[in-house]
């Protein structure tokens, strides 16, 4: 029976690896009929800022097509981008970087003088994500896998799914309103006035609704050593999918054209084209960042002690494509101990990134917005319910720092009508994001249970809950894994 399951558990985990270890995808710009290379990174961008165009009109009329698109036009002084830029941000640095499991083997071993022998060095078979101050053993190895799934289903307490994320594109600030001996209403002049007022059709604006399914799975491998009876080293090698489908509901918002529909619509000559639907998605798959771990303790307490451990996250996965966040280090320390079947266990540490975020798409636009450096926690109780069965609890902190955050405001859009300008100007108020400085704080539960199935193997199971509605926030993630002792 015990083989069977061995069997079983190593066939499950070759299908995983097979699945992750696919090519990277493409992401597919279904509006346009066609499919196309792009940086997964950029998908979300590229559809807000870039997809949403007016058909142009023939006979040497001024086009309205890239008006509200600020790619297209090279407006990246548009109020949209640095909302889109925001938003991408947060999404891009909470999928390139959501912690990985424990890699530190769950069974521990010291030598026992008085035996000859090692024996267990703990009641309990150690938390799932965080670290305990006990080491493996001098000599000893352990191996094993975890597989955690992750989606997300909201925003800074918005659904993602439903269309309530909306960004609001201006007009572009492209036209003047001509002069005597200048060229029509409604042709380019050198130096528009910058009011978004004049010509009256740079009032109007689109709203741009968003849904978004944003999911992840990771097979990670890891192997742990006992170097001596204080100092293990370690390495978790993971294999990570991203796939993100996103929808735009996009709707003119005729705040100045309402009595000249043609002139911006969806469809050339129809006044009642007024909204139209974009569809985007993608996925990639591949290496992600590979992590090598090392911990020494440093004092000893009965069942367990203080350690000083250190994570370097190594820039193996693609950060174009959220497979990695560009190399990171991590320095924490570790705090455990324990009577009978209680453990406890506390960390605390800071993560240096020196990785950057991919830029949104603009002539000459730079990469200067950096991955964010990270302060971590985690304390939590491990219970041995008997000799072979563990249940595990922790709180779990992420501090990502000075990333920005967006915050719903009351905007006010002001504009003109046809003929004479009216002031003060007439005015409409929609609820948008506002790009605020600060950090993202994040506070997850953790519970699962490990399982001594056979000698020296665990099984795992463990969910982690999101305690907190900031930035992007995930549904329940599911984690499962297999260590073996040797």
């Amino acid at each position: 029976m015990t083989n069977s399951l061995s069997r079983s558990t190593l066939t499950c985990a070759g299908a995983l690896l097979v699945c992750l270890a696919a090519a990277p995808g493409r992401v597919h710009a279904q509006d346009a009929g066609h499919a196309q290379e792009a940086p997964l990174a950029s998908l979300l961008p590229d559809l807000i800022l870039g997809d949403i165009t007016l058909p142009a009109p023939g006979g040497g009329v001024l086009s309205h097509a890239a008006h509200f698109s600020p790619l297209t036009a090279n407006d990246p002084d548009n109020p949209a981008v640095a909302i889109v830029r925001g938003f991408n941000t947060l999404l891009v640095s909470q999928l390139s970087s959501f912690p990985l499991g424990s890699s530190t083997g769950g069974l521990t071993y010291t030598f026992d003088t008085a035996l000859g022998t090692f024996r267990r060095g703990s009641a309990s078979f150690g938390p799932a994500f965080a670290e305990r101050a006990l080491t493996i053993g001098k000599g000893r190895l352990s191996g094993g896998f975890n597989y955690q799934h992750t989606s997300y289903n909201r925003f800074e307490g918005l659904d993602l799914d439903n269309g309530s994320v909306k960004f609001y594109l201006r007009h572009e600030e492209c036209c003047g309103v001509g002069g005597p001996d200048g060229p029509p209403l409604f042709g380019t002049v050198p130096s528009p006035d910058g009011s978004h007022e004049t010509p009256f059709f740079e009032g109007d604006v689109i709203e741009a609704a968003l849904s978004l399914k944003a999911r992840t799975d990771t097979v990670s491998l890891f192997a742990n050593y006992g170097l001596s009876d204080r100092w293990d080293i370690g390495v978790a090698v993971p294999l990570v999918r991203v796939a993100l489908d996103a929808r735009v509901d996009a709707t003119i918002m005729r705040l100045s054209t309402s009595s000249n529909p043609n002139i911006h619509t969806f469809v050339a000559g129809d006044p009642n084209a007024t909204s139209t639907t974009i569809d985007r998605s993608g996925s990639a798959s591949g290496l992600g960042d590979v992590v090598l771990r090392t911990k020494y303790r440093v004092v000893d307490l009965p069942g367990g002690g203080l350690a000083a451990a250190a994570d370097f996250r190594l820039p193996t996965g693609d950060q174009d494509e959220l497979l990695g966040a560009g190399g990171q280090t991590r320095l924490y320390v570790v705090a455990s101990a324990g009577q009978g079947r209680f453990a406890e266990h506390v960390n605390a540490g800071y993560t240096i990134s020196g990785g950057q975020l991919p830029s949104l798409g603009f002539p000459g636009d730079a990469m200067a917005t950096e991955v964010p450096d990270e302060l971590s926690y985690a304390a939590g109780v491990e219970f041995a319910v008997s000799p072979r069965i563990t249940l595990l609890g922790d709180v779990l902190g992420r501090s990502l720092r000075d990333v920005g955050r967006l915050a719903l405001a009351t905007k006010t859009f002001q504009f003109q009508q046809p003929g004479a300008p009216v002031t003060p100007a007439p005015t409409a108020q929609f609820q948008e994001f506002d790009p605020r400085p600060g950090s993202l704080n994040l506070t997850f539960g953790a519970a699962g249970v490990k399982a001594n199935v056979w000698g020296d193997l665990l099984l795992s199971a463990n969910v982690l809950v999101p305690f907190s509605d900031a930035g992007l926030r995930s549904k329940v993630t599911m984690v499962f894994g297999l260590d073996f002792a040797f």
